[in-house]
């Protein structure tokens, strides 16, 4: 695959391994809580969101993970990550081990998912996506929407971004609307609002409103 046929794609809240998003996403059936979901359950959650992962995402391709990607430990699931197609880059969310608020314990998990083929970590990023009259938008990522007057989540203020007039890809929310009216310029990519990766082609179309 040639450099100009590498794609990029964007998606959030995948928590491998995680009980209760195994039981929120159908994959318990008979279970009440958490407490109730099997061992069996969390992998075939799991195994659901690498087979639709890879049926969009190619090997080359890059993958902007926003956040919450596992509440394991790297080491626990590397298995899962080694079969996940293309580049993932990870912007870290508020479950993930590496994310800063974890502090000391932070750096351990950032050299795991490190060794793990995550090829980049970060809290926030600023990218650009085709289109617009420059040839190039550009967007922020963050896992958290803006922290605007109705969205400050007091337990994460300090890594809300400010509004600044640009677009913004989060997760965080676990919606299963992509858009919506009170989050304005930010779309929603995380897994329960799409089931799969999300491109920049599908992002430019929300971006136009249409």
């Amino acid at each position: 695959m040639g450099a100009d046929s590498v794609r990029t794609f964007f998606t959030a809240d995948t928590h491998f391994g995680h009980r209760l998003m195994a039981l929120h996403r159908g994959h318990a059936p008979g279970a009440d809580t958490r407490d109730d979901v099997t061992l069996e359950q969390v992998h075939a959650h799991d195994e659901d969101i690498v087979a639709s992962w890879n049926s969009v995402v190619s090997a080359e391709d890059v993958v902007w993970h926003l956040g919450d990607l596992t509440l394991k430990h790297t080491t626990e699931i590397g298995d899962i990550f080694r079969r996940l197609n293309g580049r993932i880059r990870l912007v870290l969310g508020n479950h993930d081990r590496a994310h800063p608020h974890f502090r000391e314990r932070a750096i351990t998990a950032q050299q795991e998912l490190l060794r793990n083929r995550i090829e980049y970590v970060c809290t926030a990023a600023r990218v650009t996506v085709p289109g617009g009259n420059s040839g190039r938008i550009p967007v922020m990522l963050s896992h958290f929407p803006y922290r605007t007057a109705g969205q400050v989540d007091h337990r994460f203020i300090a890594w809300q971004l400010e509004a600044c007039g640009e677009w913004l890809l989060h997760g965080h929310t676990h919606s299963h609307a992509a858009v919506h009216a009170e989050l304005t310029r930010q779309i929603h990519v995380g897994w329960d609002a799409w089931r799969r990766p999300v491109s920049e082609a599908e992002i430019l179309h929300l971006m136009r409103g249409s």
